[in-house]
């Protein structure tokens, strides 16, 4: 008998805190409002509001609702940036989903978070 192979992300759950937890609520609802009836498995959590069917925000958009809400949730702001540098949401739970290179350029965008914010810290007026 062979078994069956599992994705590696069956079964994943991520912890959401407080914050997360209203902002997907708000999202549901206006999903709700806006087309009266419930999401289904195949329809976008962060919609278009302009369109008449669910359809995903514009690229640009998406990046910016996600952004906003990241920030909202008390995401860190270099996790925020690197998500911004690579479009990538890499977490101790999903991180090892993720290609090396994929990690690699998440670590590197973290490492220039922290190098801009030291140039900044180090920028101020001459004595």
């Amino acid at each position: 008998m062979s078994k069956k192979s599992r994705s590696p992300r069956a079964g994943r759950k991520v912890k959401l805190n407080q914050k997360a937890m209203n902002l997907l609520q708000q999202a549901h609802d206006a999903f709700v409002a806006k087309f009266g009836r419930e999401p289904g498995p195949s329809d976008p959590i962060f919609f278009d509001p302009d369109a008449d069917t669910p359809q995903l925000l514009d690229p640009d958009e998406m990046q910016r609702a996600m952004t906003k809400a990241m920030g909202e949730a008390g995401i860190r702001p270099e996790i925020i940036f690197a998500f911004q540098k690579t479009g990538l949401l890499l977490t101790e739970e999903n991180e090892s989903l993720a290609s090396p290179a994929d990690r690699a350029a998440f670590d590197a965008a973290i490492d220039e978070y922290f190098a801009l914010e030291n140039a900044a810290a180090h920028s101020g007026p001459a004595h």
